[in-house]
């Protein structure tokens, strides 16, 4: 059995990719976030797998 595992927060301003900012504002580094997660998820979707958390 194979097992994909996503460990991910929440991507909302102030809160994520705080390193970015500046020269991002805070609402910027949120969508840059929040488009990295939905990448990653789209990959582990379609990756082979029998299990997928997140």
């Amino acid at each position: 059995m194979t097992t994909l595992l996503v460990i991910a927060k929440e991507p909302r301003p102030g809160r994520v990719k705080t390193r970015l900012t500046p020269p991002f504002t805070p609402e910027e580094a949120a969508v840059l976030a929040e488009a990295a997660l939905a990448d990653t998820l789209r990959t582990v979707a379609a990756a082979p797998s029998s299990r997928r958390v997140l």
